[in-house]
């Protein structure tokens, strides 16, 4: 198509879509202030994205911070450029969702041959592609350029597409005074007293919200919301106040439109939707545009407004959006559906999302600001003499349960657990609105009791476990995070003894079972064995150490640097009837190279044998992450980064050092493999670097490392990894764990994990 238009053309066209897509956005501004607004954009722009010839860049921000207002800018850079020079190929703008079948294929249409001169193009909206299709996408524009290096890429996406440290940029937040003068310009007029609060204030810091808060304040209404709820109700304002002619089949079906493009997170043919009247009907709202590419919405804003509307109509199941694969697609939508229910709408439906998918109820959770607590209440007894206290628990076990039926093997470690069932309360209501809660030792029935008084004196004796009183979380779901922040504290102490169960098989059970011999080991003969060990000599010690933990609740041993506890004795002799022969062998191969000489550990192995021993150990920590997900955390999914994107493809340098206690760095990137199930393999490729010297800038991967957020991970890591070590691959599976369930609030501290 773009090889039968002229370059004068296609320069034209190019302008019209830049201004068509500018008008799009300034859709929630009243047709009156819009020239005004535009020319308001031209005499106050932000600073210019600088994106080098055969290079990519992300933009990353959240919706509504500008991103594609800042990309039309920089494409219009390359507009101007087009138009004074011949040699500069007309800029290319593309939607990620239409990008098929290949980004390759989808410029060379665009520019009507292959981009041999200067081209820029951009990938818009990179996060409404699966983080799967993501990486994919941001895969084949690396290649792009490295095929072509006159062409430069920028895409766009909000917080959680994955993008190397040095390829991403950052729409910042707006100082407020900006986002001050854009209100006074769209509203035409000094805002009023209202607009000046230090929360409003706040609001004012990105393009979408000032907007906003514009159509609030013009249609007498209260802005003291949370941004999502803002958003939200732009997209209901905008609809208000345009008023499309349209039935209520055809609203329905705008709804149905929306489930449709976030499940299959593609292109959705007009033909495959609906009849011809019915599409018509749905571009004649103005809400809906009907192009080359298909059916989508004019604005992101509406296609969540939709979206959410399909949830709330049950069009969809709010279980079948929170799925392990498709919330990241549907994690918007259901933001806004559950910001602006009403109250007891939204604890019911946190109540089923939370039994769903833990990982999506949380994200949810820092999604929506959380609301302000309260003022103490004064509670009456009922009419019926019933005490408000136990009413109050119920709620709170509620919840606590939820998220429990939400989590894999691991949920009963998560809270007190007797013969498979959540221990009893025993709950008080207290003066200025507190409550008093106490565990049971064993009992499970009733699950909740009233405590008739507040003395704590020989409530111990009389049964109970543990105590505590805190705050009554009364606000609007206040009690959600009371019961995720009740469980992050068990969950992370699993993760820091790195006891989180395991299916049989899995490469990290080999390295526990080595690493508490080991220990047992310096324990029972006060010296480490790092050779076979007599599978006699184990048993006898674990006899003798279960003999122990059998007569006690809780029992610990040490020697040195070696430690174990009642746990790992009950997990290791759990597993001693299941080894076979005369000795336990270690996990990895022994040293090849000893020598008196050798100060170190890592000098043992010669640097063919570090290369193999750490592919295997690479290989192993991706296993054994998987392992641990599908274990314990079945139902988080693709929310959690490293697991979005498997099976993977791990490639990287072992660099060697001369000196030091470590001796060797792993420099290594993970890659999605196309068309392989979930189950396949990982495959490993890493090579001896001929002297240390990393890739990339470690200070930035670091500093990258910090700033992960929901559904993101660099691709690029740096880290050091000596030969040896027992438990290698489980700190590195234990690391990327972390920090994704970190990522999703389901850890209040970031965990490491090393030797």
């Amino acid at each position: 198509m773009s090889g039968s238009r002229s370059r004068q053309e296609r320069l034209d066209l190019a302008g019209r879509d830049v201004q068509a897509r500018r008008l799009l956005r300034l859709r929630p501004v009243p047709a009156r202030r819009r020239e005004a607004v535009l020319e308001w954009m031209v005499e106050h722009p932000e600073s210019a994205l600088v994106v080098p010839e055969g290079q990519v860049r992300v933009l990353v921000g959240s919706m509504g911070a500008g991103k594609s207002e800042r990309a039309g800018r920089w494409l219009e850079e390359g507009l101007e450029d087009a138009e004074l020079d011949e040699e500069v190929e007309v800029p290319v703008w593309l939607d990620a969702r239409t990008v098929t079948p290949a980004l390759s294929a989808a410029v060379t249409e665009a520019i009507g041959g292959d981009p041999i001169r200067p081209c820029r193009v951009v990938i818009d909206d990179l996060d409404s592609l699966t983080p799967r299709q993501a990486d994919q996408l941001l895969d084949e524009a690396r290649h792009l350029v490295l095929m072509w290096p006159r062409v430069r890429v920028l895409a766009t996406s909000r917080e959680g597409v994955k993008a190397d440290p040095e390829e991403r940029l950052t729409a910042d937040a707006w100082p407020w005074e900006r986002g001050a003068e854009l209100l006074r310009c769209v509203l035409g007029e000094e805002p009023p007293p209202a607009a000046w609060t230090p929360e409003a204030r706040k609001l004012m810091t990105s393009p979408l919200l000032v907007l906003a808060m514009a159509a609030r304040i013009a249609g007498g209404k209260q802005i003291d919301l949370s941004p999502l709820q803002l958003l939200s109700g732009l997209a209901r304002d905008i609809v208000e106040r345009e008023r499309p002619q349209a039935d209520d089949q055809t609203w329905d079906r705008l709804a149905r439109l929306a489930a449709r493009i976030l499940t299959s997170l593609e292109p959705v043919p007009a033909a495959s939707f609906g009849t011809d009247p019915q599409v018509w009907a749905l571009t004649e709202t103005g809400l809906v545009v009907d192009d080359e590419a298909g059916l989508r919405f004019a604005l992101p804003l509406f296609e969540q407004y939709f979206a959410a509307h399909a949830l709330r109509s049950g069009t969809v199941a709010l279980e079948e959006a929170a799925g392990a694969h498709s919330f990241p697609g549907w994690r918007y939508a259901l933001a806004f559906a559950v910001s602006t229910a009403p109250e007891e709408t939204a604890e019911q439906w946190m109540l089923r999302l939370a039994r769903a998918n833990p990982a999506a109820a949380s994200w949810i959770l820092d999604e929506i600001d959380r609301p302000r607590r309260r003022p103490p209440v004064r509670r009456e007894a009922p009419a019926d003499g019933a005490d408000p206290s136990l009413e109050a628990g119920r709620r709170l076990r509620e919840a606590v349960q939820a998220f429990l039926d939400g989590f894999g093997a691991c949920g009963p470690q998560l809270a007190h657990h007797h013969d498979g069932r959540l221990i009893q309360w025993g709950v008080r209501l207290l003066q200025g609105s507190r409550m008093l809660l106490f565990e049971a030792r064993t009992a499970t029935q009733p699950e909740l009791v009233y405590l008739p008084d507040t003395r704590l004196d020989g409530r111990r004796a009389a049964g109970w476990h543990s105590g505590t009183s805190f705050s009554l979380p009364d606000g609007q779901l206040e009690r959600w995070h009371w019961a995720r922040d009740r469980l992050c504290e068990p969950l992370a102490q699993l993760l820091r003894q790195q006891r989180l169960p395991l299916p049989a098989g899995s490469p990290l059970e080999r390295e526990r079972m080595w690493f508490l011999t080991q220990q047992i080991m310096k324990i029972r003969h006060h010296r480490w064995t790092r050779a076979d060990i007599s599978l006699a000599d184990l048993r006898a010690a674990v006899a003798e150490m279960m003999t122990q933990v059998n007569a006690s609740q809780m029992s610990h041993w040490g020697s040195g640097s070696a430690r174990v506890d009642s746990h790992d004795i009950r997990w290791i002799n759990a597993r001693l009837t299941g080894l076979h022969g005369e000795h336990l062998a270690p996990p990895r191969p022994l040293p090849d190279q000893r020598s008196p000489a050798n100060r170190q550990r890592w000098q043992d192995y010669s640097p063919e044998l570090t290369v193999s021993i750490l592919t295997d150990v690479l290989r192993d920590a991706v296993t054994g992450y998987r392992d641990l997900v599908t274990e314990n955390f079945p139902r988080f999914g693709s929310a959690l980064g490293l697991y979005s994107v498997l099976p993977v493809r791990a490639e990287g340098q072992v660099i060697t050092r001369e000196d030091g206690p470590e001796g060797s760095s792993l420099y290594y990137t993970l890659t999605p493999i196309r068309d392989r199930p979930l189950d396949a393999p990982p495959q490993v490729s890493l090579v001896l670097a001929g002297a240390p010297q990393p890739l990339r800038d470690q200070a930035a991967l670091m500093e990258a490392g910090s700033r992960q957020s929901v559904f993101h991970r660099t691709s690029d890591h740096l880290i050091s990894l000596p030969t040896g070590a027992p438990r290698s691959a489980t700190n590195l599976a234990y690391n990327w764990l972390a920090d994704d369930l970190g990522a999703l609030g389901w850890l209040r501290q970031r965990l490491h994990f090393s030797e």
